[in-house]
């Protein structure tokens, strides 16, 4: 069996694993089908994550099928899974006030604990959720960055018809779009990198453009996806009097425009990963329906030995989502 192994930033290779231990109780032994590149993962690889570990095994957009299950473990083997990447504690008073996204004792697997990015690894079974017959391999592995859009969108309360804008066409940008367009919004989506708009020509609806063509104060919402301090900004020249902000990117300051936020009433949410297994239940909900299909998000599936192209894809801002095969490599025993 082989993994992906980061010993130190901008050092990824690929390697035999360790042999893994006897599953526990209510662990599984999950056999790695598809793991999608996140922008997390490239941040870990760079070295731009302080809370990130290393040495790390990468990777947490995981589908695939539990090979071995605990005795107590909640699923069965051969069930198709995801996994959900960040683990909390369940006692504290964030867990228990069912904020289990905002645990502070919170780790997440691929960052400070070993990821999936492998043929085979174990995890505790309470972090793992089975995958309906009707939800393809290809739409599973988006199962978790769309519960993050899920989680999001929740906060906004949107109801169809409202005007939004998405500030970023990265996948979390993308999925917005999608999403936000299937819930019945008018949607309006911003890059400055006219191939990231390219992804959207399946979406009639949807309008996509550069930033320099919308007009001030048009925007019931404006959901903020880039993560820079510049698109943060932005986002209040373009929103309406009384309307929200949504920030999903991460960025670490950006000056706001508080006179025009307080005199106008507006709203600031922000929003980091998802409640699971609730949030990921919606998503896999949305992608059981084939009238919403994100796959067309998905730029270039890729085996596992072509670890470096896929990483240098996914690397160089062109494209969506890259996905790594882990079925190519070797035979399923």
């Amino acid at each position: 069996m082989s993994e992906l192994f980061i010993a130190e930033p901008n050092s990824l290779v690929l390697r035999e694993s360790e042999p893994l231990g006897r599953v526990g109780a209510n662990e599984v032994k999950i056999r790695v089908t598809y793991g999608g590149i996140c922008g997390s993962d490239l941040s870990v690889y760079r070295g731009k994550i302080q809370h990130a570990t290393y040495p790390v095994r990468p990777g947490h957009e995981l589908v695939g099928i539990v090979k071995e299950a605990g005795s107590i473990a909640n699923v069965t083997k051969g069930t198709r899974v995801v996994v959900t990447p960040n683990t909390f504690c369940g006692e504290c008073e964030y867990c228990l006030s069912e904020q289990e996204n905002i645990c502070p004792n919170k780790k997440s697997i691929g960052i400070n604990a070993d990821g999936g990015f492998s043929h085979e690894f174990v995890i505790d079974a309470r972090y793992v959720i089975p995958i309906p017959d009707e939800v393809s391999d290809e739409k599973a592995v988006l199962i978790e960055p769309l519960a993050v859009i899920v989680h999001g969108l929740k906060k906004l309360n949107l109801r169809k018809g409202n005007s939004v804008l998405v500030i970023g066409c990265g996948t979390e940008g993308l999925l917005t779009v999608a999403l936000a367009d299937y819930l019945g919004a008018n949607v309006t989506a911003v890059d400055i990198n006219a191939e990231k708009l390219e992804m959207l020509k399946s979406f009639p609806h949807i309008q996509a453009t550069h930033p320099n063509d919308i007009e001030p104060d048009t925007f019931d919402y404006v959901v903020e996806a880039a993560g820079t301090p510049q698109s943060v900004q932005s986002c209040f020249r373009w929103l309406k009097p009384g309307g929200s902000v949504l920030l999903i990117g991460i960025t670490n300051a950006s000056e706001l425009p508080v006179g025009q936020i307080v005199r106008k009433e507006q709203t600031i949410y922000g929003s980091i990963i998802y409640r699971f297994p609730k949030d990921f239940a919606e998503s896999i909900e949305y992608l059981s329906d084939e009238r919403f299909d994100p796959t067309v998000f998905i730029s270039k599936i890729l085996p596992l030995e072509n670890y470096e192209e896929a990483y240098e894809l996914a690397l160089s801002g062109n494209f969506a989502k890259i996905i790594i095969d882990f079925q190519n490599k070797e035979e399923q025993p």
